[in-house]
């Protein structure tokens, strides 16, 4: 997959919109690192199931040996959803469009990748969840 520095100007796919990257890793370049709420992951999860810039190729993670992680998502957490083929697309309260591969559920739970709290609260307001508190602890 290509990488992208979190928050800058996405580039992968074309867009009506401009968009910023987020979670867009590869094993040459550092990340931040440390515990995200539980919130944030279940709201990514929710999201997971509405396939944005579905892709017919597939990414594995370059960080470990996990196959095509999944997850079951979906509002019911219940959906089958296959990770390294899409984007999960979120705006934030100040009209910011983010844009992550799906796989991005899969850095943050088994890799510790921490994104930007403007991604995790514009997650969370995607999702119909409560944005109030603290939602990242960066190592």
């Amino acid at each position: 997959m290509t990488h992208y520095r979190d928050l800058s100007p996405y580039s992968y796919d074309e867009s009506a919109r401009e968009m910023l990257n987020v979670g867009w890793l590869a094993r040459e370049h550092s990340y931040p690192s440390g515990v995200v709420d539980e919130r944030v992951v279940s709201a990514l999860k929710i999201l997971s199931a509405t396939y944005d810039n579905q892709m017919r190729g597939i990414h594995h993670c370059e960080f470990c040996d996990t196959d095509r992680p999944f997850v079951l998502g979906g509002p019911g957490m219940d959906t089958d959803v296959w990770l390294g083929s899409a984007e999960i697309r979120v705006e934030g309260v100040d009209g910011t469009l983010y844009a992550a591969p799906n796989l991005v559920i899969h850095y943050i739970t088994e890799h510790h990748y921490c994104p930007p709290e403007e991604f995790c609260r514009a997650a969370l307001k995607a999702a119909g969840m409560d944005t109030a508190g603290q939602l990242t602890l960066v190592d």
